[in-house]
């Protein structure tokens, strides 16, 4: 009689549905909100994470009921994607500076084999919006730097970014501290991070030193996209984190400072090549300089995470190292940034705000943001105002504003 027990007991836990709850309630198919990335003027990526295997799509358009809705599927051609945790979806040819209504869905996928698929309905999010970039698009930005995956920082953050309602958010590096497993960088990125705050507007992602470190790091742009392909020649495609946008009058410019330890470090054990990819990004940034839609935008400001200049004070006490400011970066890059009439380069990594006004030699501003924790954390935002750049830093401790920067109009017809 007890072996009998055993076997129905068995045989009920067997074929309970894995989607179901303990209430006999089916459960969700999204285990994050949607993550908007990479965004550009005619394009722009969605990333989510899921109850898999499963397969996805977006659905968007321009009219709110999106009753005309076009359909894009998470796809690694020619095959759409089923995945077990993350789904992603590029969407392209889109209009600049226009507002899309979208929703993404997900559908289960049961695949025991070629000749017995079998996918379930779609479970639909709610209807959310987007803008896309442009020289027409509202001329503002916001930045946020070394969360470092600690909730309580995303969430006096997420509360900021919230009250700002930027049209675009620059992340500047350092994520999390490491990546060491899928499982990780979904709560770091698409659950803690993206949670209340990346429904409504797009991030570009800029990493940071520790954005490199972890066992799974190679997969990461699995959760945080790179750029398309087709928006740079193929000479640079090995620079999928760096971007050059036009949001409105201001021209975005993001730079990957990469490791904070050189190539030869004992720590990186050979498996490093940043050197060479700083090089590449240099004559990047030449080019990308002289671009038309660059070259003519009012205000130019640069991202990156490692700062460009070292501090007076650690550079009196010997503090030279690249764990203080990226040397060869500042180098390779500061001039080409002077002779374009760059304003200002905003960074981070040091955790404490700074503001290094320009000088007749380097006629930015820099400035490094502050973070990991609620106290030092801080959140730039820049708005053009009155045919002037307002940069403001506001201090997430106690929401003061601690800084604020006005920038003229670059004088465009001397470049």
């Amino acid at each position: 009689m007890k072996r009998l027990l055993f076997l129905l007991t068995l045989i009920v836990i067997l074929t309970v549905p894995l989607y179901a709850d303990d209430a006999g309630e089916k459960t969700s198919l999204f285990t994050t909100p949607v993550f908007l990335q990479i965004p550009s003027e005619t394009s722009i990526g969605a990333v989510w994470g899921v109850n898999g295997p499963a397969a996805g799509f977006v659905e968007y358009s321009t009219k709110e009921d999106l009753s005309d809705a076009k359909r894009v599927y998470s796809c690694v051609p020619p095959l759409r994607s089923i995945q077990e945790k993350v789904l992603s979806v590029r969407i392209r040819g889109l209009e600049p500076n226009a507002k899309y209504y979208y929703r993404i869905a997900t559908m289960s996928v049961e695949y025991p084999d070629a000749y017995h698929v079998k996918v379930g309905e779609p479970e639909f999010s709610a209807v959310h919006s987007f803008t896309t970039m442009g020289e027409k698009a509202r001329s503002s930005f916001a930045v946020i730097n070394d969360t470092h995956a600690e909730y309580d920082t995303v969430k006096a953050v997420n509360k900021k970014l919230k009250a700002l309602s930027p049209p675009v958010v620059v992340w500047n590096g350092d994520a999390a501290d490491q990546y060491k497993s899928e499982d990780k960088a979904i709560n770091a990125i698409l659950n803690l991070t993206s949670r209340a705050m990346a429904e409504n507007y797009a991030f570009l992602f800029v990493p940071g030193n520790h954005d490199y470190r972890g066992a799974w790091v190679r997969n990461l742009d699995t959760v945080l996209l790179t750029r398309n392909p087709e928006e740079r020649d193929s000479k640079y495609w090995a620079l999928g984190r760096n971007f050059a946008v036009r949001q409105g009058d201001i021209a975005l410019i993001g730079l990957d400072t990469g490791e904070s330890k050189s190539d030869d470090n004992p720590d990186l054990q050979g498996l490093a090549e940043f050197e060479s990819y700083r090089e590449l990004q240099t004559q990047w940034l030449k080019e990308t300089l002289e671009r038309p839609d660059i070259k003519s935008a009012p205000f130019i400001v640069a991202f990156c995470h490692i700062p460009l200049i070292i501090p007076r004070d650690d550079a009196e006490n010997g503090q030279t190292n690249s764990y203080v400011w990226s040397r060869a970066t500042s180098y390779q890059w500061g001039q080409l940034l002077s002779q374009h009439g760059v304003q200002a380069v905003i960074t981070a990594h040091k955790h404490r705000y700074r503001y290094d006004k320009p000088m007749e030699d380097r006629p930015w501003a820099h400035f490094v943001g502050g973070g990991k924790s609620p106290k030092t954390a801080t959140v730039f935002h820049g708005n053009v105002e009155d045919e002037k750049l307002i940069i403001r830093v506001y201090r997430i401790g106690d929401d003061s504003v601690i800084d604020k920067y006005t920038f003229e109009k670059r004088n465009i017809e001397r470049r």
